[in-house]
């Protein structure tokens, strides 16, 4: 895929931001869920026209560059347990996933050369990684055991689905079906043969919550606006919690489970706010002329990380849960695609 360079248009962002959240594949998906205390960041940038990994400590000023191959390395997540970095790569033509330790010295492919990945998400306990795949026209999901190597099918050939997240206890996979009447929000277990249906409205996008009980997903109102919603992990209790959701940007629960950060633009921009679960104490948490997007969670829920084109090109800012004590993380890409801490 062509990345677009930048351009001193608002259009031209607006259409940078678009494809950069289509390859932003999971940042989300290890951010926050290890249990490690380690700042360090790992993100992909686009520096003199490659797109590479890099890693940023708290303590430093200087990215340390993880990846040199020519092409697009892009959307590096952590393994909850910080000792692996999973990303995808078209460095060999298809879009592959692959898996380095934490200093980048040692690299390899995990999925076969005729696998096409389109997203991923590590398992909680670092062992298996749920592979969002590409037949033509149809995504389907497996589960690949990061250890031998094998992977199984969690859906079927006909189905057509988006992966969606592990719960915490490792037992479930939710993701969102595309099948027109029978759209909606699933879960199913990738050791077993359960599989129940939460959602029937054509909705996108799930996410558990840190403790398990509830999920969250996005949903398409009469207007053509999207919300942000919650329902349990049963699938009842449905309730919307935000409204004017951009729908390509990525939203994160709290460590505590008990807030989302997301991306809005019901005040006429691309801005980062949190609200409770219950759709109560909404805070705006930026305020500006530029777009803002991908907010995450520290895992001790005292930091937000976001990237925002704050000079014409999309960086990596910090900032404390309440919007304070923005800082500006790095000063070197062109174009961004895809964070994780």
């Amino acid at each position: 895929m062509t990345i677009p360079m930048k351009t001193g248009s608002i259009f031209s962002i607006r259409l940078i931001a678009v494809a950069m959240l289509a390859l932003l594949v999971v940042a989300v998906a290890g951010c926050g869920d290890s249990a490690s205390d380690s700042t360090d960041a790992v993100f992909s940038a686009d520096v003199n026209g490659n797109v590479d990994i890099y890693k940023i400590s708290a303590d430093s000023e200087d990215p340390i560059r993880m990846t040199t191959a020519v092409g697009v390395d892009f959307a590096p997540a952590w393994s909850p347990n910080k000792e692996e970095i999973a990303f995808m790569s078209d460095r060999n033509g298809a879009t592959a996933l692959w898996v380095m330790d934490s200093e980048g010295e040692s690299k390899r492919l995990v999925t076969t050369p005729d696998t096409s990945v389109a997203a991923f998400r590590w398992s909680p306990d670092s062992t298996r990684i749920g592979i969002e795949v590409v037949n033509g026209s149809v995504h389907g999901i497996l589960i690949l055991d990061t250890e031998s190597g094998e992977s199984v099918a969690l859906t079927s050939p006909l189905e057509d689905v988006r992966i969606g997240a592990w719960s915490p206890d490792g037992e479930w996979v939710v993701y969102s079906a595309n099948e027109g009447d029978g759209s909606g929000i699933r879960r199913r277990n990738p050791t077993g043969v359960d599989e129940i249906t939460l959602s029937v409205d054509g909705d996108s996008d799930p996410r558990w919550s840190r403790n398990g009980q509830w999920i969250s997903f996005k949903r398409e109102a009469d207007d053509g606006s999207v919300l942000l919603v919650v329902m349990d992990k049963d699938g009842e209790n449905v309730k919307s919690v935000a409204s004017g959701i951009l729908a390509f940007s990525p939203y994160d629960w709290s460590p505590d489970s008990k807030q989302l950060a997301y991306v809005s633009e019901v005040s006429g921009n691309a801005e980062i706010y949190v609200t409770g679960r219950d759709g109560k104490d909404t805070s705006q948490l930026t305020s500006n002329r530029v777009v803002d997007l991908a907010p995450l969670w520290s895992a001790d829920g005292a930091e937000i990380l976001f990237l925002s084109d704050g000079d014409g090109s999309f960086n990596l800012y910090g900032m404390d849960s309440s919007g304070e004590q923005q800082v500006r993380k790095t000063s070197i890409a062109n174009l961004m695609i895809g964070a994780d801490w």
